[in-house]
């Protein structure tokens, strides 16, 4: 897993050099189009690769990243469903936490974001990922 999380974080040419920042720089910018209040990146097993509100990892927001890969994966396996697109949980007052998964030729990843009510998220969230997706190539 730390050899996946450093490969991630190394050098890739025509990109910055610190991609631990370009990656908090990209979920910063998709906070401010789509008015989240908090995102993460992080891998499947849930290690956090970097979070944007306050630039520090969120360890809780990390664990329930983990914790609903692991239940999609038993959830995908029960009903024989093909891969993991997307999860969200919606609380009582309409806030959202939408989990996506990021594919690239070798890293799996994991973008979530805590939405307010009346927000649409998908397209700012899928413009980070294409952003994300385009700096692991």
């Amino acid at each position: 897993m730390r050899e996946n999380q450093e490969k991630m974080t190394h050098n890739k040419p025509g990109n910055d050099p610190d991609s631990a920042s370009s990656f908090i720089e990209i979920l910063e910018d998709m906070n401010e189009q789509g008015g989240f209040i908090r995102s993460v990146l992080a891998t499947e097993e849930g290690l956090p690769i970097a979070a944007a509100r306050d630039h520090t990892l969120d360890n809780s927001l990390s664990a329930l990243v983990a914790l609903l890969q692991n239940a999609s994966h038993d959830v995908l396996y029960q009903l024989e469903m093909n891969g993991l697109s997307e999860i969200t949980i919606r609380d009582q007052d309409r806030y959202k936490f939408v989990c996506r998964r990021i594919k690239s030729a070798d890293d799996r990843l994991l973008l979530a974001a805590l939405v307010p009510p009346d927000i649409y998220y998908r397209r700012v969230m899928n413009r980070a990922m294409k952003r994300i997706q385009s700096f692991l190539e």
